[in-house]
């Protein structure tokens, strides 16, 4: 089913899925002899754009959105990026010597934590929002959160990092009753969606009601360098790239072709696995949680409690290093993750971990176990066994030095 098939143990899928093998043959013809450049005229190139509006309309089907609503870009990176800088640039350009002022929350993706600290760098004003020990927000204080410059609320669907789901109506019906009070079409509402699409059974941009939405081929089992920023009817925003003005102005430069073709097959295919693959995970979750419990009685499994999705498992072991667990897990054949990838090469904690321990006297560390659609039970007891054998010899390791 899918290319990529060895005997080690792979459960670092919310970093990256490989690619499945159905996306893949209907990429191939994109990436062969249909290679044509989709703005020429000539009659393959007007083919290849045919291509293009079909897939368009493939992924706004399956959000329930308008095609002319749908814009392809270069990763959720970048989505997130022209997401926020654009609407942000979009007011600024409408209120001239006003700051701008964006909320989001302390747990976002490097994608929307890092722009907001670029904003703030630039004299914007950003409001982070506190998460509980299961890493929700509390809708009240963004609710007190929202002034008349507010231009736009971030905030994830889904923590790829814990798991942790948010009540996105929640915070659209709040930020739909500042606007109905103060008669302004602001504060826009974008959500970073990439780690939702697998497993949360609601995705449909009506039913959310948010005006920007960013999804990731990569993270569904299609290919990388591709991804889908859903722009509602009526949003102000401005580009951040310039140039050929492809993708109504929004994002210039030759399309993707062979990704979009992707990106819609894989999209497609993910809604269709939805409730098959969240019950099976939800088993396997479950499973390796208990393991882990019964086993390990001062582990810490990282917003265990609330709403989550079934595949990402982040737990924290008091007194011994992490990283040091992923790289001998890694010596076993087995791959797993101590944070979000895009930060992995960062020196300290996680500041998602940070957040959701909000202070507390206990370790921050964590490891990421995050499953997908070739994981079984089998791999799950092969990990454990594994761990169990590396955690006890560390955690004897660590007594007798303090003993000592």
């Amino acid at each position: 089913m899918f290319l990529v098939q060895n005997k080690r143990i792979y459960l670092d899928h919310a970093s990256a899925t490989p690619i499945d093998a159905r996306v893949y043959n209907d990429m191939k013809p994109y990436l062969e002899e249909k290679f044509h450049n989709p703005s020429a005229l000539y009659t393959e190139a007007v083919e290849t754009r045919a291509v293009i509006e079909a897939a368009r309309h493939t992924v706004a089907d399956l959000l329930r959105a308008r095609p002319q609503e749908i814009v392809f870009v270069d990763g959720a990176t970048e989505g997130n990026n022209m997401a926020i800088l654009g609407t942000v640039r979009a007011w600024q350009k409408q209120h001239h010597g006003e700051v701008p002022h964006v909320i989001t929350t302390s747990i976002e993706h490097a994608s929307v934590y890092e722009v907001c600290r670029h904003l703030e760098n630039e004299g914007v004003q950003v409001t982070y929002l506190n998460v509980d020990t299961e890493g929700q927000i509390h809708l009240q204080e963004l609710k007190q959160s929202i002034t008349p410059n507010t231009v736009v609320v971030s905030i994830g669907y889904v923590n790829g990092e814990i798991g942790t789901i948010q009540d996105i109506r929640g915070v659209m019906k709040a930020v739909r009753h500042y606007r109905k009070h103060n008669t302004s079409s602001y504060p826009y509402v974008h959500t970073d969606a990439v780690q939702a699409v697998n497993y949360v059974e609601e995705i449909g941009v009506p039913q959310l009601g948010v005006d920007l939405m960013v999804i990731n081929a990569a993270k569904i089992y299609g290919p990388k360098k591709i991804a889908t920023l859903y722009v509602k009817t009526g949003v102000a925003i401005e580009p951040i790239l310039y140039g050929g003005n492809q993708e109504r102005t929004l994002r210039s430069g030759t399309e993707h072709v062979a990704g979009i073709v992707g990106m819609a097959r894989s999209l497609s295919l993910a809604r269709k696995h939805q409730p098959s693959e969240s019950l099976r995970l939800t088993s396997i979750k479950n499973y390796f949680v208990s393991k882990l419990q019964d086993n390990f009685p001062d582990i810490v499994i990282n917003a265990s409690d609330g709403e989550s999705i079934p595949n990402i498992v982040n737990v924290t072991f008091p007194h011994i290093s992490h990283e040091e667990i992923v790289i001998r897990l890694d010596a076993q054949g087995i791959m797993c993750s101590v944070k979000s990838a895009c930060k992995a090469g960062e020196d300290g904690d996680s500041h998602v971990i940070q957040a959701i321990t909000n202070g507390a006297d206990r370790p921050t560390g964590s490891i990421r176990f995050s499953m997908g659609r070739t994981t079984t039970k089998r791999d799950i007891d092969r990990t454990f066994r594994a761990l169990h054998t590396i955690v006890h010899s560390m955690n004897d390791t660590y007594t007798k030095y303090y003993q000592s």
